[in-house]
């Protein structure tokens, strides 16, 4: 294992506790909340033309709201769902006509994802030009952009898919203000945040 490898290790068991004491000291609905005025107030999903978000695992700050107002400003809206038995995710886009609820399942991981019978967002030349929104999650990110995942490179590759299509892409950090560090170890995989929002 390389000396970054051993160094992200090292900072996501940091992290976890972290988080365990934050979620036990603090109101994270509230203060997820907070985070999501900041995006919501930033005019970013206003300039979008999709907007991509995550469904909140365990202590992860919770973005549902920005995705509501997506939704409701009719932009095309999507969540992640891992391709079984892969290292890789597709988005899928939610119905603004049905109940938010009735598109969420039981997915990998034990995690909930988009429910499959929803449209794929397909990665192809058409989303050349388009501005793409996605609120990306992370177990730590610094002011300047660097994130720490979960280290299965989900994100880091479907970013790079989504690039190649052309697409205009706003990768914005969403989390806690305790998941704001000084330094996070990052290697040439590791792709950079456009702007971090942690209360």
């Amino acid at each position: 294992m390389s000396a970054v490898s051993e160094q992200k290790k090292a900072l996501r068991k940091q992290m976890a506790r972290v988080l365990s004491d934050f979620a036990e000291t603090n109101d994270c609905v509230s203060v997820s909340e907070a985070v999501r005025r900041l995006v919501l107030k930033s005019g970013l999903v206003e300039k979008a033309d999709i907007v991509l978000g995550y469904l909140f695992h365990g202590n992860e700050a919770d973005c549902t709201d920005v995705l509501y107002r997506a939704l409701g400003m009719q932009k095309l809206t999507g969540l992640p769902r891992v391709v079984p038995g892969t290292s890789d995710m597709d988005f899928y886009l939610l119905d603004g006509m049905l109940n938010f609820g009735d598109q969420i399942g039981r997915g990998s991981y034990g995690i909930s994802e988009p429910v499959p019978s929803l449209e794929k967002l397909e990665l192809s030349d058409a989303l050349s030009g388009k501005r793409v929104l996605m609120i990306v999650p992370g177990v730590a990110f610094t002011k300047d952009g660097k994130r720490l995942g979960h280290g299965k490179g989900f994100y880091d590759r479907y970013i790079a898919r989504l690039r190649a299509t052309g697409a205009e892409v706003t990768l914005a950090g969403f989390c806690f203000p305790c998941q704001v560090v000084s330094d996070v170890p990052t290697d040439e995989n590791d792709v950079l945040m456009d702007m971090v929002f942690g209360a």
